[in-house]
């Protein structure tokens, strides 16, 4: 892989509008740039650093919201999306299922992330190292580092299995690194996580929940230990969220994107006052048919007549041959607007209650499960379950899929877990195998340092 000798970032010129703001604020870069000996010499500088990984997450690695983030990714590649790009070499390879080691796609992930790695490596050891910067400021900005890490992990190990797992910043040692056992990955992933949470532990809720804090870490453990299936510490996260009265769900559900959110527990801040979403740009098209994608008509018809998620996240375009398309219609925006109306969501209150009931259930608590599901029915504008459902594994997987299209690859890796990717794949995918439940590593990275080797199985 690609290693960085030189750490460096834009200084901010204003970090903080509001003292004592805890939102995300991200302001204009002057041209002067520190290398990172210098990064830890105060506590702006240290702000800094953080910021440019928060950026990194929202336009570059895995969560976001373009093209080559995973909702849309894994939403191609799964059966979530329609791909109209034929021509778009990317773009046809995930919705055929023909991605190659040489995919230049797979470099771009590859890379951005573990260049986000080496950032919040580089955060950790200056803040180890640093005695200029406040240690109450020193343990957040660790803690923060430390969440943005883990959540690169965790995705990585999902997409293609073993992987480095790197805590250095030293690039002797990046250069000829071996990947980690997947198992091993998550063990660590829980562990940083864990002391994330004893650092982050006195930080508020800020009022634009744009910054990590403990409910993100409880949030992303309970991610990671849902994929575990680790049931207890399943619920003992998700409680965290659910009881702690910081978050509701939102009875109208055009609002649950919204930046007021009150559901959302982290979203990622635009860059400038009035943009919107990657999402909304790439998922919103007005004409027929669709330049890029839409939705797929499997997806769309699946869904329960009465279910209000149909009618206000999936919109409809036609042509003037009376053909229908259709698209994710969750965040509403495509365009700027006067001020900024959606940030792109991470973490909702929604998650905690599917990844709670789904660990009542595998737990053998029917009641309390059934509470959780009619709960959510019921906001859906579905009749209440009087029983749990006989094949409740296949009903939870299709209220999962109703609930989190489009979403962070939500479809592909909730298949995968359940290891039911395969046969629900193959029903509409017809040369889908076995091996692709995971990506090839990038042939580049296997030229660069054969210490990856071997290839993933089946590329």
């Amino acid at each position: 892989m690609k290693t960085i000798g030189n750490f460096k970032i834009m200084v901010l010129v204003i970090l903080f509008i509001i003292a004592g703001c805890e939102d995300f604020i991200e302001a204009d870069v002057p041209d002067t740039q520190i290398t990172g000996s210098q990064v830890f010499n105060d506590a702006q500088t240290a702000e800094a650093a953080l910021q440019e990984t928060y950026i990194g997450l929202r336009d570059q690695v895995l969560v976001t919201g373009t093209g080559t983030g995973m909702g849309a990714l894994m939403g191609l590649y799964t059966d979530e999306l329609q791909n109209w790009r034929i021509n778009n070499g990317t773009d046809q390879s995930f919705y055929t299922n023909t991605v190659s080691p040489a995919n230049n796609i797979l470099s771009q992930i590859w890379n951005n992330s573990y260049t986000l790695v080496y950032n919040t490596n580089k955060i950790v050891e200056g803040l180890d190292k640093s005695d200029n910067v406040p240690d109450e400021t020193k343990q957040r900005i660790k803690g923060e580092a430390l969440v943005v890490r883990s959540m690169v992990y965790f995705y990585m190990a999902q997409l293609f299995g073993d992987i480095p797992y790197i805590i250095t910043t030293d690039h002797k040692v990046n250069s000829t690194v071996k990947r980690t056992p997947q198992a091993a990955v998550y063990q660590n992933v829980v562990a940083d996580l864990q002391s994330a949470a004893v650092l982050l532990e006195a930080q508020p809720v800020g009022a634009g929940r744009t910054k990590i804090n403990n409910d993100v870490t409880a949030a992303l453990l309970g991610r990671v230990h849902l994929c575990l299936k680790n049931w207890e510490q399943v619920i003992e996260y998700s409680d965290q969220l659910i009881l702690n009265g910081k978050y509701k769900l939102e009875e109208d559900l055009d609002k649950v994107f919204l930046k007021e959110s009150t559901g959302t527990v982290w979203h990622l801040k635009t860059p400038v006052e009035g943009n919107n979403t990657h999402e909304g740009r790439y998922f919103i098209f007005n004409t027929a048919p669709p330049p890029s994608i839409s939705l797929t008509e499997q997806l769309v018809n699946a869904f329960d007549p009465s279910d209000l998620r149909k009618e206000h996240w999936i919109k409809s375009v036609e042509d003037n041959q009376t053909n229908t398309f259709f698209h994710a219609f969750k965040y509403k925006e495509r365009q700027n607007t006067a001020s900024s109306k959606e940030y792109s969501v991470v973490f909702r209150l929604e998650e905690a209650y599917y990844n709670r009931m789904e660990a009542y259930l595998n737990t053998g608590r029917m009641d309390l499960a059934l509470a959780d599901w009619n709960l959510l029915r019921m906001r859906y504008g579905m009749s209440p379950y009087t029983a749990i459902p006989e094949n409740w594994e296949d009903s939870l997987l299709e209220e999962r899929r109703f609930e989190f299209f489009c979403e962070l690859g939500f479809r592909f890796f909730d298949l995968k877990r359940t290891g039911k990717l395969s046969a629900e794949m193959i029903k509409n995918k017809p040369i889908w195998h076995k091996h692709y439940d995971l990506l090839p590593i990038p042939q580049a990275e296997l030229l660069l340092n054969p210490n990856l080797l071997p290839q993933n199985e089946g590329y």
